[in-house]
């Protein structure tokens, strides 16, 4: 029989790690450097355009 392997005494710290490296992450993507519109206020420009853009061809007369 082998022998059972002996278990790490760091518990929980990926978990940690996973959650720095999504918050660094999060902070990239939501924060703007030197003055630039932040990529999310980019996205939700885009979806205000796309939109807008939609409900003016729906009210459009057949």
């Amino acid at each position: 029989m082998k022998p059972l392997p002996l278990r790490s005494s760091q518990h929980g710290q990926s978990m940690t790690e996973y959650l720095v490296a999504l918050l660094v992450a999060m902070m990239m993507v939501g924060v703007s450097f030197s003055g630039e519109t932040s990529v999310i206020g980019l996205f939700l420009d885009a979806v205000r355009t796309a939109f807008e853009r939609l409900s003016s061809f729906l009210s459009l007369p057949l």
